[in-house]
C-alpha cells in the first residue's frame, strides 16, 4: 500500500526527502482532478495526501467523488501547505474521528 501526495512543489519536495516516491504537482485544477481520479481508482493506494488550497479549488469535484467511493480506501487526508492551514475550516481528520466513534473527542472534559 503506497501513500501519495498531491501539492505545489514545496510541499511535494518535502515528502519526497521523507521517502514519499509518489508526489505530483498539478499545473491546474483540470490536472489536480484527473490526478486525483485516477489514484482513486489505483488498488495498491492507501492514503491520498492532499493540500489544502488544492483541495478548496476543486471542492465540488472532491465531495462528489467521496460520496460515489464506497471503499475504505484510499482515504484522502488534506493538510496545510506553505500558507498554513485555512480560517475556519474544520480539521477533515476531527471529523472522520468523530464520525467513526460517534462523539468528538477533543471536546470532552478530563474528570
Amino acid at each position: 500500500m503506497k501513500v501519495v501526495v498531491i501539492g505545489k512543489k514545496d510541499m511535494t519536495v518535502g515528502f519526497s526527502l521523507a521517502g514519499v516516491n509518489e508526489v505530483y504537482t498539478p499545473g491546474d485544477d483540470y490536472e489536480a482532478k484527473k490526478r486525483l481520479d485516477k489514484l482513486l481508482e489505483t488498488p495498491d493506494v492507501a492514503v491520498i495526501l492532499l493540500s489544502e488550497s488544492i483541495a478548496e479549488r476543486i471542492r465540488e469535484h472532491l465531495q462528489q467523488k467521496r460520496k460515489r467511493k464506497e471503499d475504505v480506501y484510499p482515504v484522502i487526508v488534506e493538510i496545510p501547505d506553505k500558507e498554513g492551514p485555512i480560517e475556519g475550516k474544520e480539521d477533515p481528520l476531527k471529523s472522520k474521528i468523530k464520525r467513526a466513534v460517534g462523539i468528538d473527542i477533543t471536546s470532552q472534559e478530563e474528570k
